[in-house]
């Protein structure tokens, strides 16, 4: 089975088509794409478990344990029915608030920060990141979107490498530090997103630049 066969010719297209047709500096972008796509798993693994922890410790301590299942807490019709199938996958057991906190999706939690929750942003969520200057609801909402955006399309093995991921990477390592700066710390120490990244604009279509040499 030749490689187009394998990875699909229509998928190889789009990097074949970045690359003038040229099959190898193709499946150089394909492998850079593939590096990239690992580099993120650190810092997006941190956010994730940052974020929600950071939630469910500061709901909990305004509602009390199960907040999750507090209709007056999560109001919107979807995500209440998010926490139930979270709760369904445990077949009749009684799962802890633990458990059930690992088991709702990335999109559940930045879901609280959407416009059907601006009850909770005030009180509730605004407090939990210290920016040192005044954030709104939206700022919070538009970078967790686009990281959950970008998580989906590492998760599907999809293209990352026409992002500005210099950028991206910058405002989820921010998101982190703004939730807890000993997690930011950790992050940096073990995310390896640096040393693969080139240190200049990836320019599609021009493989000429030895920083798209991979």
């Amino acid at each position: 089975m030749t490689l187009e066969a394998a990875f699909s010719t229509e998928r190889l297209s789009k990097y074949r088509q970045w690359a003038n047709q040229n099959r190898d500096e193709a499946l150089a972008l394909y492998a850079l794409n593939i590096a990239l796509s690992e580099t993120f798993y650190t810092s997006l693994h941190i956010l994730e478990i940052t974020l929600r922890n950071a939630i469910h410790d500061r709901l909990t301590a305004r509602y009390g344990a199960g907040w999750f299942q507090n209709a007056q807490v999560i109001t919107d019709h979807y995500q209440q029915k998010k926490v139930q199938e979270a709760v369904s996958k445990f077949r009749g057991k009684q799962p802890t608030d633990g458990q059930i906190v690992a088991e709702l999706t990335f999109g559940f939690w930045t879901a609280l920060f959407g416009r059907r929750n601006n009850q909770l942003w005030g009180q509730e969520l605004r407090p939990l990141f210290n920016a040192g200057r005044p954030l709104q609801r939206k700022q919070i909402s538009k970078r967790l979107d686009d990281t959950r955006q970008l998580r989906n399309r590492i998760a599907h093995h999809e293209s990352i490498i026409q992002w500005d991921l210099a950028t991206v990477h910058q405002e989820i390592c921010e998101l982190v530090g703004w939730l807890s700066p000993d997690a930011l710390n950790w992050c940096n120490a073990n995310c390896h997103f640096r040393s693969v990244h080139p240190g200049m604009p990836i320019i599609i279509g021009n493989l000429k630049n030895p920083a798209l040499v991979f």
